[in-house]
């Protein structure tokens, strides 16, 4: 089982763009029905049926409080493999649209609220629509290897499931952006989850999830080191003076992580906050971890982070039509982005 995240911005479908009305999105995602001559059957939480209108209102609608260049909605992919597909009959409609409430439901669950609050199942805007074939892509390894032509449909069992999901909650006072700050929402841990949803709901056992090996002790790379200390000293001029970085500390990291891509897009997040005026608070952390939640108990860093968040709380609140609103998630790069398989 793979659950994705749809990037809109590297996808290369327009249908993806989220920052206007779900229209295109459910019209790119009724064309299987269509092919077929059948009419498109969404469902959400509540109903097995539900037309593309009503659930195109109930997105469209559910957009109170958000920017114009702001996202709107996303958009989920839920694949079972198949073998999984297998297992429960090849692709049942009835026990996909079980297991994709038990995802959303755990979706919503894995965002974490700024005040400590939580989002419940219900607190959701979305609808899904199940296919049942895939077409192969220029790069899949069978058009490269001449057995297949883009656009061809694959064989096999390839049912799979398409979720939009409003950036905003029901009530139209949270914006949920599962792309954004791990700290908010981790998308490995819902991805986890949607595996394990699986196993437990049709009591299936599936193989063990592969996982990445540790990066491996480096020597110190003299290169390396100067760029960082160049941009560790370019960090600190940006940042408060009480909260300078260390370049040896930030160095020794980079080692112990071999100098690899994910200290690097760390250290640029480091660098945006830094740029955008934000306390740097557990930083050497965040290098090390990839975990945002701020140090407990740290006086300066609340005061910090309630001006902070007072300042989003006005920008957020300008304009005669504004509501109070926090984000779940900022913006943190394409790093819990993926592309449609």
């Amino acid at each position: 089982m793979h659950a994705k995240l749809i990037n809109p911005k590297t996808n290369g479908k327009k249908a993806y763009n989220n920052q206007g009305s779900a229209a295109q999105a459910l019209n790119y995602l009724t064309h299987e029905a269509r092919q077929n001559g059948e009419a498109p059957r969404f469902f959400n939480g509540q109903q097995d049926l539900l037309d593309r209108e009503a659930l195109l209102a109930s997105l469209d609608g559910n957009v109170k409080g958000l920017r114009a260049g702001e996202a709107k909605f996303y958009s989920l992919v839920l694949s079972p493999s198949p073998e999984e597909l297998a297992y429960i009959g090849g692709g049942d409609e009835a026990k996909l649209r079980a297991y994709t409430r038990e995802v959303m439901a755990a979706y919503a669950a894995g965002f974490r609220l700024k005040d400590g609050g939580a989002v419940g199942k219900d607190d959701l805007v979305w609808g899904a629509i199940v296919h049942h074939e895939r077409t192969h892509r220029g790069t899949d390894a069978a058009v490269r290897a001449g057995a297949a032509r883009p656009g061809q449909v694959r064989p096999g069992l390839q049912a799979h499931v398409h979720v939009v999901v409003s950036a905003r909650d029901r009530a139209q006072r949270v914006t949920l952006n599962p792309g954004g700050r791990v700290s908010r929402f981790s998308l490995r841990d819902w991805q986890d989850e949607a595996r394990l949803a699986f196993e437990r709901q049709f009591a299936y056992q599936g193989p063990a999830p592969r996982r990445r090996p540790a990066p491996v002790l480096t020597e110190p790379n003299p290169q390396r080191n100067a760029r960082i200390a160049e941009r560790v000293a370019q960090l600190n001029r940006q940042v408060d003076p009480s909260q300078p970085l260390d370049a040896a500390r930030v160095q020794r990291i980079a080692q112990g992580r071999g100098y690899d891509r994910i200290f690097y897009d760390r250290l640029r997040r480091l660098e945006g906050r830094a740029r955008q005026g934000q306390p740097l608070d557990n930083a050497y952390h965040l290098l090390a971890t990839g975990r945002e939640e701020p140090a407990r108990g740290q006086t300066g860093h609340q005061v910090r982070h309630a001006l902070h968040s007072f300042q989003q709380a006005l920008r957020a609140t300008s304009g005669p039509d504004r509501v109070a609103t926090q984000d779940i998630g900022e913006q943190r790069g394409r790093r819990q982005w993926e592309p449609e398989l």
